[in-house]
């Protein structure tokens, strides 16, 4: 009886099982894009109809708004009262009274003036927001450009799919942007998705043999967010060893610097120790007469506490873990090409390096990175897979 009824559960599994390959197979590359479509545009619609609500949305609102209102009090209340009226009242409490640094940015304009500094640096995410307000108001305009960041990489990464004819792995990279903490990134209001569509689609451009356009790419990210340097010096350095891009590259890296440099006097940025002890030791009330002394053994505090933060709750760390061994395990690099190696190399030294620089612990702040690394490393796995296959069956016809 035993038997028959497994034999009946196996039979029945494997009957669904192959009515299912037999659907699938033919279509799996529409299926595969409209599974990665699907995917994105409800992302776009939780963000559309659920938004998360973070500090940082009071910073930049007022920031859009500055040019246009001189006084820091009356700018100071004009960023409350618009983030107030597109919030729920118990999100305007946490924004404004759940920890002492919050209470005291609402109500002390001059302590929030003097935070700016953190967020002049940001020109192109800024300017496109004041672009937009001339159709609604900033913090909506914030949110569309989230909305619209999430359908641009979706769009990019539906784009390398079909040029790389793998549409079917559609399902894959949503698993992948699903464990990459994709829809929170897209959710949250912020530049970072923003910059990393022109991270991932300057990688992609890159790969096509664009230059010009990937590094124009490269030169917008950096314009959202100028920590974007990093990834740009390693990849200029690689492309200068290993020689596709290499002019285009070095004057790419050569601006953005220049460019920084004059930013970060001009913007009254507190500097980079400043903006390590704000991010990662304590959210000071000002920033006005801040200038904490630099010291080796609290930056190395500032590494391990950023380190553990990542693996007790976020995911970056475990899946590059996963990307080095699988690379390790399962590709051979001479079977790249010698731009996949160039950009993956790149992207993975620039990681290690951003992270001593500036240990950034949330997953959002890695994103493009993980998923140009994922891109390159599944479309080079399906080559190297189509070649044993192709040589197995020459044997074998042989």
């Amino acid at each position: 009886m035993a038997n028959l009824v497994q034999r009946s559960l196996e039979g029945t599994f494997h009957f669904l099982y192959r009515s299912a390959c037999t659907v699938y197979i033919p279509l799996r590359k529409w299926l595969g894009a409209a599974i990665l479509a699907i995917f994105i545009c409800m992302t776009t619609a939780v963000v559309y109809v659920f938004p998360d609500s973070n500090w940082d949305m009071l910073a930049y609102t007022a920031t859009v708004l500055e040019p246009e209102v001189e006084d820091i009090t009356e700018l100071h209340r004009q960023t409350y009262d618009l983030v107030r009226q597109d919030v729920s009242a118990g999100e305007y409490l946490e924004l404004t009274q759940n920890q002492p640094y919050r209470i005291r940015q609402a109500n002390d304009p001059e302590a929030f003036g003097t935070m700016f500094g953190f967020y002049r640096l940001k020109i192109l995410y800024l300017e496109t927001a004041r672009l937009l307000t001339g159709f609604m108001d900033p913090v909506q305009a914030l949110r569309a450009i989230s909305m619209v960041s999430a359908v641009a990489m979706g769009g990019i990464l539906l784009l390398w799919l079909a040029r790389a004819q793998l549409l079917e792995y559609g399902p894959l990279v949503v698993a992948f942007l699903v464990l990459a903490d994709f829809p929170y990134s897209a959710q949250l209001l912020s530049p970072d998705l923003f910059a990393s569509v022109f991270v991932v689609l300057a990688g992609y451009l890159y790969l096509e043999r664009l230059d010009t356009a990937a590094a124009a790419n490269l030169l917008a990210a950096f314009l959202v967010r100028p920590d974007h340097l990093a990834f740009i010096g390693v990849f200029f350095v690689f492309a200068a060893i290993y020689g596709p891009g290499r002019w285009h590259f070095t004057a790419c890296f050569a601006a953005c610097f220049g460019i920084y440099v004059w930013l970060t006097r001009s913007t009254d940025h507190p500097g980079w120790w400043v903006h390590m002890w704000f991010t990662h030791v304590e959210y000071v009330g000002t920033i006005k007469d801040f200038d904490p002394p630099f010291s080796i053994f609290q930056y190395l505090q500032m590494l391990v506490r950023s380190t553990v933060r990542s693996l007790m709750g976020q995911t970056w760390l475990a899946i590059l873990f996963l990307q080095v061994v699988f690379f390790a395990s399962c590709i051979r690099p001479a079977k790249l090409l010698d731009r996949e190696r160039v950009l993956l190399y790149a992207v993975f030294a620039s990681v290690c390096a951003k992270y001593v620089v500036f240990p950034h612990f949330e997953s959002r702040f890695h994103l493009p990175y993980l998923i140009i690394m994922a891109m390159i490393l599944m479309i080079g796995w399906s080559r190297q897979s189509e070649d044993s296959r192709s040589q197995e069956e020459a044997r074998t016809l042989s």
